[in-house]
């Protein structure tokens, strides 16, 4: 699941170095092909490298299905979420 991929493989290398944790709150923009063709931080973490991070993360993993209209065809959609970084 890409959520997980997110805070996995997507943790800033950075903040892990700087042992840096903390929740982000995005604003996205999903395209016809349920990708993320652009991302907002809406709540930040306080830590700029998350931050900046987090939208890196969810342009390169995030995948949702498309939103579709009346007719069953796709349209671009929104999302809103928060991703947490914790270290283990």
């Amino acid at each position: 699941r890409w959520a997980s991929r997110i805070v996995n493989e997507g943790y800033p290398q950075r903040a892990i170095r700087r042992e840096s944790q903390g929740s982000v709150g995005v604003s996205v923009v999903i395209d016809t092909r349920g990708r993320v063709s652009s991302c907002s931080v809406t709540a930040s973490s306080g830590e700029s490298v998350l931050d900046d991070g987090a939208c890196r993360a969810m342009e390169r993993y995030a995948r949702y299905e498309p939103a579709l209209n009346d007719a069953g065809n796709p349209v671009a959609g929104r999302d809103s979420l928060t991703i947490v970084y914790r270290l283990n």
